[in-house]
C-alpha cells in the first residue's frame, strides 16, 4: 500500500504545524527562495533538504532516504483476528478496523469507513458478533458508515469525550475494555483532532493499536494546535508501547512501533 505522505507532505504538516512562514524557513535554513520553490518542485537537491528538516525540526536521515527511494514502509502479517478495511474517500481511502477475540468470537469495530460492505460480510464469514464500536476521532472520513453498522448490528458505540458524537458514549484517557480475552485500553492523543484517541488491545497474538490519523507509517496526521505537546504525547502514548506493537493507522500502511521509533522523521 502507498504511503500516505510523501516528502512534500511531510516537510508541509511541520511548516504549518509551527506556522513557520516560507521567509522565516528560509533564514533558518540559510537557503534562498529559488532553492526551497526548486524541492517543492520535485527536484532533491541533498543539502537544501538537509537545511529545510533541520530547521523544521526533521531528521533529516529519513528524509534523505525517503527521498533516495531508499526506504519503504514495513511488509507486516496481521495476527489473527485483525482485519483492515480501505475504502475511498474523494480522492482519498480511508481505513477502518474489525478485532476480535478468536476464542469467544466478540469482536470490536475501530472506526466506519466509507463503506461497511466488507465488514458486514467477515462478520458473517467468521461468525463474529459485533459487541462494540470504538472511533477514534469524529472527522467524516471515519465516521461516515457510523449509523448504518449501529443500526445492523445494534452494537453500542464509543467516541472520544472531548469529540462527542451524538449517540456515542464518551471514552476518557486510559478507560479499559474488556472484549472476551482482550483487552483495551484507550491513550487520548490530541493535535490532530480535539480528542484523538488510540486503542490499544492486547490478548493477540501480538499487540495492535489503532492509532486513527495520530501517525502514520513515516509520517504523522496534521497537527492543527498545540504542535510541541502533540509531539510529546505521541512519543509518550504510542512510541513506549512494545517495540513489536502493530500500529493500525487511518490512513496508509500498518506499521510498528520499532519502525516509526527508527524510521519516522518527526521523532528524535
Amino acid at each position: 500500500m502507498k504511503l500516505e505522505d510523501n516528502i512534500l507532505d511531510i516537510l508541509g504538516k511541520a511548516q504549518k504545524g509551527q506556522g513557520i512562514t516560507d521567509r522565516d524557513l528560509c533564514k533558518v535554513a540559510n537557503i534562498g527562495v529559488p532553492e526551497l520553490n526548486s524541492i517543492r518542485s520535485g527536484r532533491r537537491e541533498p543539502a537544501a533538504l538537509e537545511r529545510i528538516s533541520r530547521a523544521l525540526g526533521l531528521r533529516p536521515e529519513p528524509i534523505s532516504a525517503m527521498a533516495n527511494e531508499n526506504w519503504q514502509p514495513p511488509s507486516i502479517a496481521l495476527p489473527p483476528g485483525v482485519m483492515m478495511f480501505t475504502t475511498p474517500f474523494a480522492d482519498l481511502t480511508v481505513n477502518h478496523y474489525l478485532v476480535w477475540d478468536p476464542a469467544s468470537l466478540k469482536a470490536v469495530a475501530v472506526d466506519a469507513g466509507t463503506d461497511a460492505d466488507a465488514l458486514f460480510a467477515a462478520l458473517e464469514r467468521h461468525k463474529l458478533t459485533l459487541v462494540k464500536i470504538v472511533l477514534t476521532h469524529g472527522h467524516g472520513d471515519h465516521v461516515l458508515e457510523l449509523d448504518r453498522i449501529r443500526e445492523k448490528t445494534k452494537a453500542p458505540a464509543f467516541a472520544p469525550e472531548a469529540e462527542p458524537i451524538p449517540g456515542c458514549k464518551a471514552v476518557k484517557n486510559g478507560q479499559h475494555f474488556k472484549v472476551g480475552g482482550l483487552t483495551i485500553t484507550a491513550h487520548t492523543v490530541p493535535g490532530h483532532s480535539a480528542g484523538g484517541t488510540v486503542y490499544e488491545f492486547r490478548g493477540l497474538e501480538t499487540s495492535v493499536a489503532a492509532v486513527g490519523d495520530v501517525i502514520f507509517a513515516g509520517s504523522i496526521g496534521g497537527v492543527r494546535a498545540r504542535w510541541k505537546p502533540s509531539l510529546e504525547s505521541i512519543s509518550a502514548e504510542i512510541l513506549t508501547l512494545h517495540p513489536e506493537t502493530i500500529l493500525l493507522p487511518g490512513h496508509g500502511p500498518v506499521t510498528t512501533v520499532a519502525h516509526e521509533k527508527a524510521h519516522n522523521p518527526f521523532f528524535p
